[in-house]
């Protein structure tokens, strides 16, 4: 990490400590944001927390996987929430698939389960999974549930704000956690 990404994450990791708050990190694009949010998750798990990483599009899944790796933390074994296809698959740089979502079925039990098996380090997630709180209950219910002394890693967080179905019930989410870092 670079200077001014360890000076974030340090205030980050204060606030979560601290205060049970969060931070927003809203550098500009190319300043890394995704290591911060990878070192984040790191400390997490480090803390015996399960992450939350929820971002807007699938492909960025490989995005922030590709940060844990470049800060050592290739090891950690993602939760993908959403279906099992090829756009929600974490690859390397070479295009190579490190973690797929769980067939649907698997995905079922978990998620019906409320409880993220110990092989698993955090999960991953779109913000689309729980924008149908009333319809499609399971996955909202899930994320409450695991929300509960997390820390919570929102990227492009302004997708997901406001009065929106997404954005109120993430208010709630965040209620239940230990901490977030908007991005």
């Amino acid at each position: 990490l670079a200077a001014e990404q360890i000076d974030a994450v340090a205030l980050a990791i204060y606030n979560i400590e601290a205060y049970r708050q969060g931070m927003i990190i809203g550098d500009q694009t190319g300043i890394g944001k995704g290591r911060q949010a990878a070192a984040i998750i790191r400390y997490a798990v480090e803390q015996g927390l399960k992450p939350i990483f929820i971002t807007e599009k699938p492909n960025l899944f490989s995005d922030i996987y590709r940060d844990l790796i470049a800060i050592g933390s290739g090891n950690l074994v993602p939760f993908i929430v959403n279906g099992k296809e090829s756009k929600t698959d974490v690859k390397d740089e070479e295009g190579n698939v490190l973690h797929q979502a769980l067939e649907s079925k698997a995905q079922q039990v978990i998620l019906e389960s409320k409880k993220l098996p110990a092989k698993y380090d955090f999960i991953m997630a779109t913000y689309s999974q729980f924008n149908s709180v009333e319809r499609k209950p399971i996955k909202p219910f899930f994320l409450m549930e695991m929300a509960k002394d997390s820390v919570l890693i929102f990227d492009e967080a302004h997708n997901a704000s406001g009065s929106s179905n997404t954005g109120m019930f993430l208010k709630d989410v965040v209620s239940q956690s230990r901490g977030v870092l908007f991005l």
